[in-house]
């Protein structure tokens, strides 16, 4: 490997004060502290507390003098020799004198591997959302964070090609953490070989943090750079006991990586910390000789309270979509922009801590993408979880528009209006001009309840054999619809910004990808909405999801989606297109008839020998294992129904 300056750096000189910002996390937990009968649903503090085999262990430790004076600074012998055994049967071989370093904790460790081996004028790059805290580390280095989006339409996966495109002259080193916090995203092996092929084409380092390592939902592995063994010169991977064995008081992580690179890191260590703290490294012997069943008992009681945290979200369509977490214990649902504050996180995390008394992070402190979204945290208890989402229920039964309002509630003056309105033409246009070009199959989803999860089911499983693409942001609107179409995003309705995007949206009118399928929303909050959407868009094959509501109170609102929904089952009867509809809701039932009209609910999942099945009139289709909540329920189901229809 050629060096280019791996080396211990201490730039601290060049740093300028005003760079280094508290934790927007901790923030929110300092604001919250100042107030009466708060839930925090915001820093990932597990409810557990360290088992008692390691407390025990420690108590010993501690009245025999052992934790009296310092160890060595890369950590106590004993704890570094049971973390390289561990580290062996994993198929990772390090060198407990010289290629491990025990740490205060992850975010010393990756401080440390940053401060020396990072500097002015550098680049890391990051993924958005990424851990808050990355951003700190890295610019008390000197350096600059580099934003590289996620997909969020896959899972918020990561994007080699994107992350290529971002890698210039300055780029030092990709920073990441897997599972990542705070998607709950599991990175796989496959895309971290393609990480690493493009880290060695650019000499680059890999700093992995894997803290929620131990807190999967999914049989797949994270992919794990350090298991390459070609990669091990250029890869610093970060681990901690903070999550997995309920100690985050005890700050004590480690690090393991090739010896030169540890050599630097050992270096700034000291210098930082001296070494770890010995009660928390003894603890840390305790939890690898006793904590393994403890780990297992965490995780199954997360796994129960990512399901009901993730069946309380079902309950308000109308104001999150979101993407299941596989890993950790962190969701991150992305707010609906019907939501007043939707596109300013921060402003609304505060309103709701301060109306309702729940504490939940912004999104945009998860980097510029995060943004329109809020974190929660799963891992306390079930009650306050409950709780939480109750009060969240009572703040957005009151903040958000009723679902049947007027469109004088723009509030845009005359002139505006008209500007906007022939935007909003031309839009239409458009996207009727992209369909007429090569002519996709267009799946229409339309109904209350799990219109995003949905969709993910369905581009999950029909990518396998169409070029498929669908938007995970919700498009209700007549602007919405042909944005979608057009492939483009606004940051705003306002005529201005509309303007501004137009010339993409004619490029991608004129030039339009490729894909066989298209799956677009279909919403209606005012009469007249599904006429006008049908204007826009002739559907191949409609999937209506339940229109439960909410809020008792949404009589009105739930009259008019339904009188909406008529409009397009009426519509596609008319011209013999497939509806697939949820029979669990007895209205969208009543409404879709016919013989195009394919009817599912839970009584189609069957469950044989431990696997799940969609019964298809006696033919059992399988699907995902795991299914958290309703809705992924009933897209597993119409997902089936879905292909078979394709199929035939």
């Amino acid at each position: 490997m050629k060096r280019r300056g791996f080396a211990p750096f201490f730039p601290f000189a060049d740093r300028a004060d005003n760079a280094i910002e508290l934790s927007p996390i901790k923030a929110v937990e300092l604001q919250a502290s100042r107030l009466s009968d708060v839930i925090s649903l915001a820093q990932g503090i597990p409810s557990f507390d360290t088992p008692e085999p390691i407390k025990r262990y420690i108590t010993e430790k501690i009245a025999s003098g052992a934790c009296a004076k310092y160890s060595l600074t890369p950590g106590l012998p004993q704890l570094r020799e049971l973390i390289s055994e561990t580290l062996r049967t994993e198929g990772m071989h390090y060198d407990p004198d010289g290629e491990i370093i025990v740490t205060c904790g992850s975010i010393e460790a990756i401080s440390a591997s940053l401060l020396a081996l990072v500097g002015p004028g550098d680049e890391v790059l990051v993924v958005s959302p990424t851990y808050a805290s990355y951003i700190p580390a890295i610019r008390l280095t000197g350096a600059t964070p580099r934003f590289v989006p996620l997909n969020e339409d896959a899972n918020f996966d990561l994007d080699p090609d994107a992350i290529a495109a971002a890698i210039t002259r300055r780029t030092r080193a990709i920073l990441f953490s897997n599972p990542n916090n705070p998607t709950g995203t599991i990175y796989s092996v496959s895309e971290m070989r393609r990480l690493m092929h493009l880290a060695e084409r650019h000499d680059l380092l890999v700093i992995t943090d894997e803290v929620y390592k131990d807190f999967l939902y999914t049989d797949e592995p994270p992919g794990n750079p350090a298991l390459f063994p070609e990669c091990r010169n250029r890869v610093i991977r970060v681990c901690s006991f903070s999550k997995a064995y309920g100690m985050t008081g005890w700050r004590v992580g480690f690090l393991h990586t090739d010896r030169p690179l540890a050599d630097s890191i050992l270096r700034v260590h000291d210098a930082l910390v001296t070494c770890a703290p010995v009660a928390s490294q003894y603890g840390a012997i305790a939890a690898l000789e006793f904590g393994a069943p403890f780990v297992e008992q965490f995780r199954d009681a997360f796994r129960i309270r990512r399901t009901r945290t993730i069946e309380r979200l079902d309950a308000l369509p109308d104001v999150f979509d979101y993407q299941k977490p596989n890993a950790s214990y962190f969701a991150f649902p992305r707010i609906k922009d019907s939501v007043p504050l939707a596109r300013d996180s921060r402003a609304l995390a505060s309103e709701i801590l301060e109306q309702v008394r729940v504490a939940l992070v912004p999104g945009i402190a998860f980097g510029p993408t995060g943004e329109s979204h809020l974190r929660i945290c799963y891992a306390r208890e079930l009650n306050d979880i409950d709780r939480a989402f109750d009060r969240l229920d009572d703040y957005f039964a009151g903040r958000r528009p009723r679902l049947y309002s007027t469109p004088a509630a723009t509030n845009i003056g005359p002139s505006r209006h008209g500007v906007r309105r022939a935007a909003v033409a031309t839009l239409q246009s458009l996207a009727r001009l992209a369909l007429a070009r090569h002519h996709p199959k267009v799946i229409a989803i339309a109904g209350g309840h799990g219109k995003t999860v949905l969709k993910r089911s369905l581009s999950e499983a029909l990518s396998q054999r169409y070029r498929v693409r669908a938007n995970p942001l919700s498009y209700n609107t007549d602007i919405g619809l042909p944005l979608a179409i057009l492939d483009t995003v606004v940051e705003d309705m306002r005529p201005a910004t509309l303007l501004r995007r137009g010339a993409r949206a004619v490029a991608n009118a004129l030039q339009p990808a490729h894909e066989d399928i298209l799956i677009l929303e279909f919403g209606a909050r005012q009469p007249g909405d599904m006429q006008r959407l049908l204007r826009i868009v002739e559907p191949s094959l409609i999937v209506v999801m339940p229109l439960s509501p909410e809020y008792s109170e949404e009589v009105e609102g739930l009259a008019v989606q339904r009188a909406e929904i008529r409009v397009l089952v009426d519509h596609a009867a008319a011209r013999n297109i497939p509806v697939v509809a949820c029979s669990d809701d007895s209205s969208v039932a009543e409404l879709a008839k016919g013989p195009q009209a394919h009817l599912f609910g839970r009584d189609n999942l069957k469950n044989a020998d431990g696997r799940n099945f969609a019964d298809l009139g006696g033919v059992l289709v399988p699907v995902e294992d795991e299914l958290v909540g309703d809705s992924a329920v009933h897209a597993a189901i119409a997902t089936a129904i879905v292909q078979r229809l394709l199929d035939t």
